[in-house]
């Protein structure tokens, strides 16, 4: 059965938006590798979360200040009853707003986040 996202919610300071159209999660990097003498070795690192959102423009509200997002929680929940929330989230880059010409616009926001469960 595939599965499909039904609600991306961002919520910061008791406020909570709900405008997106995509959400990509980036990769995360576990381990590296780390040359030795005679063969490769490999060491953890702090694994580093990060999701990209298209966030709709509103036509006929303020548009929200990403630039004021800091240690907020991003949740998002599929339909088969499991949600993936992450904590500390923080903006880390606003893109450019794309204009489809017909029906929205949107801008890509990339959000870095401390945790995730």
């Amino acid at each position: 059965m595939p599965e499909y996202v039904s609600l991306v919610l961002l919520e910061v300071n008791g406020q909570e938006i709900s405008d997106f159209k995509s959400v990509t999660e980036k990769e995360v990097e576990l381990a590296k590798q780390v040359k030795l003498m005679n063969k490769t070795g490999f060491t953890n690192v702090t694994a580093r979360y990060e999701v990209e959102v298209d966030y709709v423009v509103p036509k006929d509200a303020p548009e929200f200040d990403f630039t004021s997002v800091a240690n907020g929680t991003l949740t998002i929940d599929k339909m088969n009853g499991v949600r993936d929330t992450f904590t500390g989230v923080y903006t880390l880059k606003i893109g450019a707003t794309k204009y489809d010409g017909d029906k929205e616009a949107t801008r890509t926001i990339n959000l870095g986040a401390t945790g995730r469960a």
